[in-house]
């Protein structure tokens, strides 16, 4: 009886931790076996949780690339969902799917966070493309952007005169 109510337990316990915030499966796995359960109860645990539909990874991945799309690159992404334990055929689909502009959301980014810096200033450059580069962001795309940047500031110098 003992055993059944600490399965019972480490199921309402992954409850509980998906109440705050969705979890991928490695995540609920792990979790579960840092607060003492066994491999038995955490498996059947997820089981439950997957057949009532509290834990998917397909889900969790759309949802962490709409949160995220904003603010960093694919490669990024694709890392961190990597080692939350998401498998690549679920990332690979989901970004398939997903329409993601990566060199409009870097436009976007400069556009908000980075308009006064001065692109000539090398040092300047290439710490906005080591910002970029970091985040995720492909190396092509960053660059265009700044290009574009670039090209713009000129039409407004010569719209000016």
């Amino acid at each position: 009886m003992d055993n059944s109510k600490a399965r019972c337990s480490a199921f309402d316990k992954a409850v509980n931790l998906l109440a705050f915030k969705d979890r991928t499966v490695q995540e609920i796995n792990i979790k579960l076996k840092e607060k003492g359960y066994s491999s038995e109860e955490v498996d059947e645990a997820v089981e439950k949780l997957s057949y009532y539909g509290y834990l998917n990874d397909q889900r969790y991945t759309i949802s962490y690339f709409k949160d995220n799309a904003s603010k960093k690159g694919k490669k990024l992404i694709v890392r961190e969902l990597d080692q939350k334990g998401v498998d690549k055929n679920v990332i690979v689909d989901v970004l398939d799917d997903m329409n993601i502009d990566e060199l409009h959301v870097v436009e976007d980014i400069i556009k908000r966070r980075y308009a006064s810096i001065d692109l000539e200033d090398d040092k300047a450059y290439r710490r906005l493309v080591g910002y970029f580069l970091r985040r995720g962001f492909s190396y092509d795309n960053v660059r265009k952007a700044l290009r574009n940047r670039s090209n713009c500031e000129d039409l407004e110098y010569f719209s000016q005169e």
